[in-house]
C-alpha cells in the first residue's frame, strides 16, 4: 500500500504562500504583544489577537486543501489491478477545515475593525458576529459571499488608514495604508476564483505582501518605542542627576 499527499492546487506553491502567510503572522501577532508590553496600549494586544486568529486560520485553510491517497495494487492471474482510495476520513476533514478557515480568518478581520472603529456596543458586536455568521454559512454553497464580505470589512479600514496616512504622512502611516489595500485587492481577486484559479494564487500572494508591509511597521515601530523608553530613562536619570546635586548645593549653602 503506497500513500501519496497532495496540498491544493499550483503543484502546493499555494501551500508554501500559506505557510509564510502563518509565519508572518504569527511574528506580528508576537511584535504585536511586545510592543504591548512597551507601551501599554491595549490596542496592540488586541492586534495581536487578531493576527493571531489569522494565523490559525491559514493552519485550517492548508488542512482544507489535503489530500491523502492511498493505491492498492490487486494481482489476480495475469492482470494487474491498481486502485487509488481517497483516505476514509478526508472529506470530513477538508470540511472542517474549510469552515475553522472562515470562522478565524472573520474573527481576525472583524477583531481589526472593532479596534479601528472603537466599537464597544454589545448590541453592535454581536450584530456584525450574526451577519458574521450568516456569511459563514452562506459561503459553504456560494463561495464568494465569504470574500465579499471581508472586501466590505477591508474597504472600511483600507479607507481610514488612507485618511490617517493624509493627516500624518510618515513612513509607518504609508506602510499600513499599502498593506490594508492589498488586503484588499487580495480578497477582491479571490472572489474571481471561480473563474480562473489564477486569481486565488495572485490574491495569496498579495495578501503575503500585505502581511510582509505589517511587519515592518511592527518591526519599526517596536524600535521606536525602545528609542523612547531608552530616552525617557536617560531624561529621568538625568533629572535625577540634577536634582541630587542642587540638594547637595542647597546643604553645602546652610
Amino acid at each position: 500500500m503506497v500513500f501519496t499527499l497532495s496540498l491544493g492546487d499550483f503543484y502546493g506553491i499555494d501551500s508554501i504562500v500559506e505557510f509564510l502567510i502563518i509565519l508572518v503572522s504569527l511574528i506580528i501577532a508576537y511584535q504585536s504583544n511586545k510592543i504591548y508590553n512597551l507601551i501599554k496600549d491595549k490596542t496592540y494586544r488586541f492586534f495581536s489577537f487578531a493576527f493571531l486568529a489569522i494565523a490559525i486560520s491559514f493552519v485550517f485553510k492548508i488542512l482544507s486543501n489535503l489530500t491523502i491517497m492511498y493505491r492498492m495494487i490487486i494481482e489476480k492471474a495475469n492482470f494487474i489491478f491498481v486502485i487509488w482510495h481517497q483516505f476514509q476520513y478526508m472529506q470530513l476533514i477538508n470540511f472542517l477545515g474549510f469552515i475553522f478557515y472562515k470562522t478565524f480568518n472573520i474573527i481576525g478581520f472583524l477583531i481589526l475593525f472593532f479596534i479601528i472603529t472603537k466599537t464597544k456596543d454589545k448590541e453592535k458586536i454581536f450584530l456584525f458576529i450574526y451577519f458574521s455568521i450568516i456569511a459563514i454559512v452562506l459561503s459553504i454553497y456560494f463561495d464568494f459571499i465569504f470574500h465579499i464580505t471581508l472586501v466590505w470589512i477591508l474597504l472600511f479600514l483600507t479607507s481610514h488608514f488612507y485618511e490617517n496616512h493624509k493627516n500624518h504622512r510618515t513612513t509607518n502611516t504609508l506602510l499600513v495604508f499599502i498593506a490594508f489595500l492589498l488586503m484588499l485587492i487580495s480578497h477582491s481577486s479571490f472572489i474571481f476564483e471561480a473563474i480562473n484559479p489564477w486569481f486565488y494564487l495572485i490574491g495569496e500572494i498579495l495578501l503575503l505582501i500585505g502581511f510582509f508591509c505589517l511587519l515592518i511597521n511592527q518591526i519599526k515601530l517596536k524600535r521606536q518605542s525602545k528609542d523612547k523608553n531608552r530616552n525617557k530613562n536617560n531624561y529621568e536619570k538625568t533629572n535625577k542627576i540634577r536634582g541630587n546635586k542642587r540638594l547637595v548645593s542647597g546643604f553645602a549653602k546652610k
